[in-house]
């Protein structure tokens, strides 16, 4: 291959590279802390008041209130286009308040995944299910709810495994 063609090919190489856009502002992605350590902000949350973060959650519960709409999620880390890593934080959990209108609870239901954008506000207590527990909370700034991934049914044409291998009914 000659010169034009590496050339071409790194030509573009550049432009689908930058198609690659964030799923937040990139203002908040390049100013906010990326995927904070939630155990940090319980031990010293006066250290990091104000401060703004970017990381994910599946959601856990969505709550309509007086203040805004209020999401429980378990935290997931995030990479730098937000988008949300392989695997879960086990037993990390945040509040997160949205008071810029509703989040409807049937569309941020149970389960759905969330990239945000938020400012450490303060921990508040509350309870898993019957154990004490302390939430970071945020006041969000910006949320992208991720899509519903589509079921995939497999279908798995004859002959297939039997377990009467001497019965055969398409003979």
């Amino acid at each position: 291959m000659g010169k034009a063609g590496w050339c071409a090919m790194l030509l573009a190489g550049l432009i689908l590279c930058s198609c690659v856009t964030p799923v937040l502002q990139r203002s908040f992605m390049d100013r906010g802390k990326r995927n904070p350590d939630l155990a940090e902000l319980v031990a010293n949350p006066s250290g990091h008041l104000g401060q703004l973060f970017v990381f994910g959650g599946i959601i856990a519960s969505t709550t309509v209130t007086r203040e805004g709409s209020l999401l429980e999620a378990v935290y997931v880390p995030v990479n730098q286009y937000g988008n949300l890593g392989s695997e879960p934080t086990p037993s990390r959990r945040f509040l997160a308040l949205y008071r810029e209108g509703v989040l409807d609870p049937v569309i941020y239901s149970p389960g759905r995944q969330v990239t945000l954008a938020g400012t450490f506000m303060e921990t508040r207590p509350g309870k898993l299910g019957e154990m004490e527990y302390t939430f970071p909370f945020f006041q969000v700034t910006e949320i992208y709810l991720w899509p519903k991934e589509p079921k995939v049914y497999y279908y798995v044409p004859p002959p297939y495994y039997s377990p009467y291998p001497w019965y055969r009914p398409w003979y």
